[in-house]
């Protein structure tokens, strides 16, 4: 399976991501990749125990981010569209652990004109679910998003 990085030149509009952008030193630095043949955006990951929420957990919040990313890039590189987040449903179903491998993957599962479905996964090493994410995107032209991020910037929010 052939797959390429994603970078800030795959999006219509400039980031600081939490999640993605390196540029963001307080962020995440998850790398994500898509595998066009699949139809799907990838990446690993490895919390540390600055993502915990109770010892030795991975806060939700932290994963939820994660996953909400993933179909955001699936949404943006995949639709043709910019992909704004409408509302989202996370299932845990297994503890998210610091210092353990995982793995993301995200696709769109269904589209329209204006909307598209997401579902992303976070599986372990031994390719155990520990977490799905399903969400509903609203879409926009690039051109839209880059008008609403500039005004954004005119007046004066970061």
């Amino acid at each position: 399976m052939a797959s390429r990085r994603l970078t800030r030149d795959d999006l219509a509009v400039d980031t600081c991501c939490f999640v993605c952008d390196p540029a963001n030193e307080n962020g995440l630095h998850v790398a994500f990749f898509l595998d066009e043949e699949a139809g799907r955006v990838l990446a690993d990951y490895i919390p540390s125990t600055a993502h915990e929420g109770a010892p030795h957990v991975i806060h939700g919040g932290v994963i939820g981010a994660i996953l909400d990313d993933a179909m955001a890039w699936a949404v943006n590189v995949l639709s043709g569209s910019f992909g704004l987040t409408r509302r989202g449903e996370i299932e845990y179903s297994r503890i998210v652990r610091p210092d353990e491998s995982y793995s993301i993957t995200a696709w769109i599962s269904e589209i329209g004109a204006k909307r598209a479905a997401t579902v992303a996964e976070l599986r372990d090493s031994e390719d155990r679910l520990c977490c799905t994410t399903r969400a509903q995107f609203s879409l926009i032209s690039h051109e839209e998003a880059t008008r609403a991020f500039e005004r954004r910037s005119d007046a004066g929010g970061d």
